[in-house]
C-alpha cells in the first residue's frame, strides 16, 4: 500500500471545486492507495506523471516506488491542470 501525500496547489485546487467532484476525486485518491498505476502515463514535458480521469476533472501525480508514495500535483478541470 502506498501513502498519498497531496500538494498546496491539488489542494488548493480541490478546495474550489463543488463537494460532489471533490468526493469523486477523494474516491480516486484512495485508490491510488491500493494501485498507484491505474492512471495514463503522460508524455512529453510531463513524462514521469500520470494522470486520471474523472469526467471533465483530473488528477495528475507521480508515483515514488522506493519510499510507497504517491504525490498529488493537480486536481482540476481538464483545460487547467495541465498547465
Amino acid at each position: 500500500m502506498y501513502k498519498v501525500k497531496i500538494t498546496f496547489k491539488a489542494k488548493k485546487e480541490l478546495k474550489n471545486l463543488n463537494k460532489l467532484d471533490r468526493l469523486s476525486i477523494a474516491e480516486i485518491i484512495e485508490e491510488l492507495k491500493e494501485d498507484p498505476k491505474i492512471g495514463k502515463p503522460l508524455s512529453r514535458e510531463l513524462i514521469r506523471k500520470f494522470s486520471y480521469r474523472v469526467g471533465a476533472y483530473r488528477v495528475i501525480y507521480i508515483i515514488n516506488h522506493q519510499d510507497k508514495i504517491v504525490i498529488v500535483l493537480s486536481a482540476g478541470h481538464r483545460g487547467l491542470v495541465y498547465n
